[in-house]
């Protein structure tokens, strides 16, 4: 994601590294209470609007079905505004334009949001599809007598394919559904197949524009059907041009590298044109243009030039080439800023919790925090294996020490172990690292009877 951030998944400012990045570790995220209800709930309202809109209508225009025949078409007409409206928000996702990403508080919010519409979309497509292919089994067991056709019709050859291309993309879909759930496919493999979605969006919009009731296009439903394909064409082709992200795109090349301990590497970089990020922030950078674009946390504070430091591990098996693939003076592409895991500058007492490569962020935090003089009290817990194998442990001592940080080593090699206890002081806790120690810090958090923040970031590229 971030980087390096999370285990597998995310960032190697904390996010896992290329392939890995799907599966995982915390950063950052704001947990908020009171918001609105699209922005709780989008994935309910979204499909509760493609359902009820259109089938509201359906039943103003034809009344209530009276055989199976009748239930079976507006079942299959609801369900398919309603799948249309999935996609197109999937689709929409898929594009994060950036006042998406700032609504839903980041971009691992915007990717986690886009897979459960994305496994919405499949469940959908199987009520769908299956209403559709509904009546064999229906006639074979007599529930429902044989449907009499008008003699003399001639078939629309539009419609026909039409009626294809929607089987057609219904089968893709659900592959790539599939692929993209299916974590054991290397991340350079998943990557351009999931670009396929973007045809089968079209293939899709067209089946559904030829196939919708004409009675319903004057009415609301029809408007809201028009604004759905409308959205979900623009979506792919937005993909298909290759346009996503590319405003925010610059490139730039390796200054430096350094081994750090713990199977970390250290990268300065330099990216031209670059607008500055907040600490605490990612970038999607390519290396490899067959490896694409990889989440890492940005480790460094904004600096003048455009400089940039990364630390990435080698958590999986694309993190664990860079340190013997990459040299000084390598072109490389830097796309962001992304997320919004910032420190907050409240005058509470703060804690900072780290695990492993989840110090990253923090980094960041610690050097913007000795530039401008932090307010406010922090305890920094940093939890690694063994002080030997930490990332940067010498550099956050110094920076902690200088910016009036105070900083506290957990090492599980020698018996530490994180307790959530420790947190009963902290109004604002900030964390980055493996899920399970965030949803322990978290639970712990909730239990404790008053109302605490808890920021952290969840990426997943997958």
């Amino acid at each position: 994601m971030l980087a390096s951030c999370v285990h597998s998944t995310h960032r190697n400012g904390w996010r896992a590294p290329a392939q890995t990045l799907h599966r995982g570790w915390v950063c950052n995220g704001r947990v908020a209470i009171l918001e609105p209800a699209m922005k709780k709930y989008p994935l309910t309202l979204t499909l509760l609007l493609g359902v009820l809109v259109p089938l509201a209508c359906w039943l103003a225009v034809t009344g209530v079905p009276a055989d199976y025949w009748g239930w079976r078409r507006m079942v299959v007409m609801v369900s398919g505004v309603g799948l249309a409206a999935l996609i197109g928000a999937c689709a929409l996702l898929a594009v994060r334009p950036g006042w998406l990403e700032r609504s839903l508080g980041g971009l691992d919010k915007l990717y986690a949001l886009h897979k459960r519409f994305g496994i919405a979309c499949a469940l959908m497509l199987g009520v769908h599809w299956l209403t559709e292919l509904s009546p064999k089994l229906f006639l074979a067991l007599e529930w429902a007598a044989p449907k009499v056709r008008k003699a003399g019709g001639v078939k629309d050859p539009l419609m026909s394919l039409a009626k294809d291309m929607g089987e057609w993309a219904a089968w893709g879909m659900l592959a790539m559904v599939l692929v993209a759930l299916l974590s054991a496919i290397p991340y350079r493999w998943w990557r351009p197949s999931h670009r396929l979605f973007a045809p089968l969006v079209l293939m899709g919009a067209w089946h559904g524009l030829m196939l919708f009731d004409g009675r319903l296009w004057a009415g609301p439903a029809g408007v809201l059907f028009a604004a759905i394909l409308a959205v979900s064409v623009y979506a792919a082709l937005m993909s298909l041009f290759g346009r996503i992200g590319r405003k925010r795109r610059h490139a730039g090349q390796i200054v430096s590298l350094e081994r750090l301990p713990g199977g970390t590497l250290d990268i300065l970089c330099k990216a031209d044109g670059w607008p500055g990020h907040t600490a605490g922030q990612f970038a999607l950078v390519t290396f490899d243009k067959r490896e694409g674009a990889h989440p890492f946390t940005i480790a460094s504070a904004p600096r003048p030039g455009g400089e940039l430091r990364f630390i990435v591990k080698a958590l999986g098996d694309y993190t664990a080439t860079l340190a013997d693939t990459l040299h000084a003076g390598d072109a490389l592409l830097v796309e962001g800023p992304y997320g919004g895991f910032v420190a907050g500058q409240g005058q509470g007492r703060q804690a900072w919790v780290a695990g492993g490569i989840g110090v990253t962020p923090f980094l960041a935090w610690l050097e913007a925090r000795g530039r401008t003089g932090g307010t406010g009290e922090v305890d920094f817990y940093y939890c690694v294996k063994d002080a030997g194998e930490a990332a940067a442990l010498e550099e956050v001592r110094e920076r902690a020490r200088a910016s009036g940080v105070c900083l506290h080593l957990v090492e599980s090699a020698k018996g530490g172990r994180f307790d959530p206890a420790c947190l009963a002081d902290a109004s604002d806790v900030y964390f980055c690292g493996p899920p399970r120690l965030g949803e322990a810090i978290e639970a712990a958090l909730s239990a404790r009877g008053r109302a605490a923040h808890f920021h952290h970031e969840a990426f997943a590229m997958r």
